[in-house]
């Protein structure tokens, strides 16, 4: 069954539908969208370039701060273990409520630094604290005063 030039091929109860409500004017005449002209893709083409540049330069800026934090990090050798008693309870506010945690007192590394020429105090943990011992290589951020 070859369909002639002039007979219409059967529509699809939607397209009948709009096809009715067209006729009685409730929807208006269908616009056809020309193709994309050279300036639209011009425009698209160069604002794909500008987001891909910021991110570029994102990436490489986020790169030369963590090039300056390794610099910040200095490494010597432990000189002397001072421990000062000071208890105290430590109250944590998070998202899991309050945690409280009790405190000995202050931990502090005495740091002698050969690059710098010069003794750091450097408070550390308890746990760290008793596990090095005078002699032992500690690494560390350099204080913020000095960054």
């Amino acid at each position: 069954m070859s369909e002639t030039p002039s007979e219409k091929p059967a529509q699809t109860p939607a397209e009948a539908r709009a096809n009715e409500a067209r006729a009685n004017g409730v929807l208006g005449p269908r616009v056809v969208i020309p193709n994309t002209t050279f300036r639209d893709a011009l425009i698209a083409a160069v604002g794909g370039l500008l987001i891909l540049a910021f991110i570029v330069y994102g990436m490489l800026n986020f790169i030369n701060q963590s090039k300056s934090a390794q610099s910040n990090t200095l490494t010597g050798t432990i000189v002397e273990k001072v421990f000062t008693s000071a208890p105290e309870e430590l109250i944590t506010v998070g998202s899991k409520g309050l945690k409280t945690k009790m405190i000995d007192g202050e931990y502090l590394f005495k740091v002698r630094v050969g690059s710098e020429a010069r003794i750091f105090q450097v408070p550390v943990e308890k746990s760290t604290y008793q596990m090095k011992v005078v002699g032992d290589s500690q690494t560390f951020l350099r204080p913020r005063s000095e960054r």
